[in-house]
């Protein structure tokens, strides 16, 4: 069910301590990816049978009104096969961890296969008429979901930018992420919410406002202004309002509130506006380390 690995953590470790069996490790995670096979126009298929409207294992204290979730019988008879699927998350695992393994071992082996991971995902899944990311693709239909989730759109900015930080500043397979990351900062700082949020479907604003987003942009767009990828004056505004907001929503046990349970695909609209918040969870605790972090190194000229 779940291929990935944290590939650039690893790296990041056989860094620090030399350790050459991190580094074997990487090496054969990265045979094993390569081995997928891809779809028509080239991107790698991780999820072959994917289930759509999978309910999210909730905690029995969260109200009434999601009981519905709470048995594995009603999990599994409220999904569907969707068949093969590529996802925006996966922007964030393969491209990444690629780049890392090229940057570490110099192998162009390793450049190739992070252009070759991550550009046929941003074929399929960046709608260059909105400037966002939807959330998965289906190969069976060949269409988008159709909707324009935020935490996706997170995931999707960065990695974006973790593959940019790997790669040479002058790398000419570079250009059309970059484009693309600075489309999508643009579209993302004009659906900024006054509060410093973002909505859970982002081009809906009667769709609740879900805190973890605000936590994935300070983190990419402190990442991206430090790397001079988005202008200063125009960006910094918007993470210094999404940096108030996060603060404002961190309670004093530091759980980050208003986090959206696990949310499996749909192509409606309305499975991600019903998803129940308040979940203690790697995406909504991590974001916001890694938010506090990025925007530490920013304003401190690291």
């Amino acid at each position: 069910f779940d291929y990935t690995a944290p590939g650039v953590a690893l790296l990041r470790v056989f860094e620090a301590t030399g350790d050459s069996r991190l580094l074997e490790a990487a090496l054969r995670h990265a045979e094993y990816l390569a081995g997928f096979r891809k779809t028509a126009c080239g991107a790698y298929v991780r999820y072959e049978n994917a289930a759509i409207e999978l309910p999210p294992e909730l905690p029995p204290e969260l109200p009434l009104e999601h009981a519905e979730y709470s048995s594995t019988k009603a999990r599994v008879e409220g999904a569907t096969d969707g068949g093969p699927c590529v996802f925006v998350d996966c922007i964030h695992f393969d491209g990444p961890f690629f780049a890392k393994l090229y940057q570490v071992t110099g192998r162009e082996e390793f450049r190739e296969l992070a252009l070759q991971n991550i550009l046929p995902q941003l074929d399929l899944l960046f709608d260059p008429a909105e400037d966002l990311f939807h959330h998965f693709w289906m190969e069976r239909t060949q269409r988008k979901n159709g909707v324009l989730w935020g935490r996706g759109n997170g995931w999707g900015l960065l990695g974006l930018v973790h593959t940019l930080e790997h790669f040479p500043d002058e790398d000419a397979g570079a250009g059309r992420i970059l484009d693309v990351l600075r489309r999508l900062a643009r579209r993302l700082s004009d659906l900024q919410d006054p509060s410093g949020g973002w909505h859970t479907v982002l081009d809906d604003p009667t769709s609740y406002v879900e805190n973890s987003i605000a936590a994935f942009v300070v983190d990419g767009f402190s990442m991206a202004i430090r790397h001079g990828w988005l202008d200063r004056g125009a960006f910094h505004p918007v993470v210094e309002s999404a940096l108030g907001f996060l603060f404002a929503n961190a309670e004093p046990t530091g759980l980050l509130a208003g986090v959206s349970y696990e949310t499996f695909p749909s192509t409606r609209a309305e499975h991600y506006r019903k998803m129940p918040r308040g979940a203690m969870v790697p995406w909504g605790q991590g974001p916001l380390l890694t938010a506090l972090r990025s925007y530490a190194r920013l304003t401190s000229g690291l």
